[in-house]
């Protein structure tokens, strides 16, 4: 049997609690779009083990063998008779959530294969090292939509004593979530990738936790007021200015603030491009580089493009225009020719 999952996009909107004053930490809000995506193939009849990757994706060969190998040593699964292809990826480290969505992708078509039904997405989650700070992408992986979580408890002897990204905190249970809503299907999300340097990670990632954390009492607070007056009623009312205000007083704000003031001057003239342009609202997603512009319709979408390309043409980069994704991964069962 031959088994395809193909998955969201996470866009990561903000963290919310960088402090810890009520013991605890982290917390989140965030989104799943329909591209760029991963496409994951697995079959277990092949004659011998193997992985296979596009020739742009060859990097990522290491990334599936080690949480491939999780998996198969967390159930005693030999690997003998797997075949992996990763027809489709996207880059990492550029905010994106790229490794989550690959990990999941790869822990849930083992799972298939061999009919081990009883595990949810949050098992599988942590059996494969991810959600360690946010929890949004692993539950967009489930559901999509937009989804908002509570992160994890903190202080001494808690599920996490100090401020960390995901990638060092592997072995922390996902963070858990409070809202899973969906994204009005009229919003259309223009997602720049500009071509500079990537986002922060590894142990400059981790650095920039520690030097900057814990944010000041006040500013947590007024994020956690936006997004539950501005943010979240967007949404449910498909209000994109109500949304897009709350949006915008985050990123001046809080972790987010410091996030985008160590972008490149690109990134930054792109944001101040979406709001000299009149959009309702943008962010960008997590240390960046990506960034999103929102509009109300594939024709404003369009228009945004054209003006977008222009500006990104002296460096260049990448450039889709996304639909939300309510549904999150989508697996197929394949016929092996």
């Amino acid at each position: 049997m031959k088994i395809r999952i193909i998955t969201p996009c996470r866009i990561h909107l903000s963290l919310i609690d960088e402090n810890g004053f009520t013991g605890r930490v982290d917390g989140g809000i965030g989104l799943m779009l329909d591209r760029p995506n991963v496409v994951f193939e697995a079959s277990n009849n092949a004659e011998e083990f193997k992985i296979k990757a596009n020739k742009y994706y060859r990097e990522s060969i290491e990334v599936i063998n080690e949480i491939a190998s999780r998996v198969f040593k967390a159930f005693n699964i030999s690997n003998k008779n797997f075949h992996f292809n990763l027809i489709r990826y996207y880059p990492s480290h550029v905010g994106l959530g790229s490794k989550t969505q690959l990990s999941l992708a790869i822990a849930r078509a083992i799972t298939k294969l061999k009919n081990i039904n009883n595990l949810n997405t949050n098992e599988l989650t942590k059996l494969v090292g991810r959600g360690g700070t946010s929890g949004i992408g692993w539950r967009g992986f489930e559901n999509g939509g937009f989804i908002l979580d509570a992160g994890h408890d903190f202080g001494i002897g808690k599920e996490k004593e100090t401020f960390l990204p995901s990638s060092a905190s592997t072995e922390v249970d996902p963070a858990i979530t409070i809202l899973r809503y969906p994204i009005p299907e009229n919003w259309r999300f223009v997602l720049v990738i500009p071509n500079v340097k990537k986002g922060a990670y590894g142990d400059e990632e981790v650095s920039i936790f520690q030097s900057n954390a814990p944010i000041p009492k006040s500013e947590v607070t007024e994020v956690s007021h936006q997004i539950l007056m501005k943010v979240i009623p967007g949404i449910i009312k498909n209000d994109l200015k109500c949304f897009g205000e709350g949006l915008k007083s985050i990123q001046k704000i809080g972790f987010k603030k410091i996030e985008i003031s160590l972008q490149h001057d690109i990134v930054k003239g792109i944001l101040k491009f979406f709001e000299e342009f009149g959009l309702k609202a943008y962010a960008m997603s997590s240390f960046g580089p990506s960034i999103v512009g929102i509009v109300e319709s594939d024709e404003e979408a369009n228009a945004l493009l054209k003006e977008v390309q222009m500006r990104l043409k002296p460096i260049g980069g990448h450039i889709y225009i996304c639909k939300p994704n309510n549904d999150g991964a989508k697996i197929e069962y394949l016929d092996d020719i």
